[in-house]
C-alpha cells in the first residue's frame, strides 16, 4: 500500500505552531504536511518550484519521507486562467428580509425618524410605502387619497 512518488508544483507554504510545513500544490488538491522532523527538507518548498515527494507509511498513514527539487522534467507552467470580473448577478433577498424592511420602514414613518433623517425625500418615500401597502393589503390608505387630491 505504498503511495507512489509524486511531483507537485508549490503554490503556497505555511508553518504551523508546531514547526510543520504545510504545502499547497498548484492546481488544488489536499495540503501536504512536511513534519517538523523533516525540517531539513523545508527549504526545498519555494513557490513555483517543482518538487518530487517520496512517501513512506507509518502506522498505516502516508508521510513525506524525502523530497527533491525537479528541474527541466516538467512542461512550462501555464498562466492560470482568471475569469473576467464583471457584475455578479445578486440573488433577490429572502421574503422574510423584505418583510422586515417593510416593517422597519413603517416604524420609522410612524416615529418620525425617517422624516428627520431624510427631510427632502420623506414625502416620496412615505407615498411609495403607502402605495405598496395598499397594493399588498388591498386597503386604501390616506396617502393614496391625498395623492389623488393633489
Amino acid at each position: 500500500m505504498d503511495k507512489q512518488d509524486t511531483i507537485i508544483v508549490v503554490a503556497t507554504t505555511e508553518l504551523d505552531g508546531y514547526g510543520n510545513l504545510w504545502v499547497t500544490p498548484q492546481g488544488g488538491g489536499d495540503r501536504i504536511k512536511v513534519a517538523q522532523k523533516r525540517k531539513s527538507l523545508h527549504h526545498l518548498f519555494e513557490q513555483g518550484k517543482a518538487v518530487m515527494l517520496h512517501w513512506e507509511i507509518y502506522l498505516n498513514k502516508p508521510y513525506v519521507a524525502d523530497a527533491k527539487l525537479v528541474e527541466g522534467e516538467l512542461p512550462p507552467a501555464r498562466k492560470p486562467v482568471t475569469p473576467e470580473t464583471g457584475d455578479i448577478p445578486s440573488s433577490p433577498p429572502a421574503p422574510q428580509e423584505v418583510g422586515l424592511w417593510w416593517k422597519e420602514m413603517g416604524k420609522r414613518i410612524g416615529d418620525g425618524s425617517l422624516e428627520r433623517d431624510f427631510p427632502k425625500m420623506f414625502v416620496k418615500i412615505k407615498t411609495v410605502y403607502y402605495k405598496k401597502m395598499s397594493e399588498v393589503t388591498r386597503v386604501p390608505f390616506w396617502a393614496q387619497q391625498e395623492e389623488k387630491e393633489t
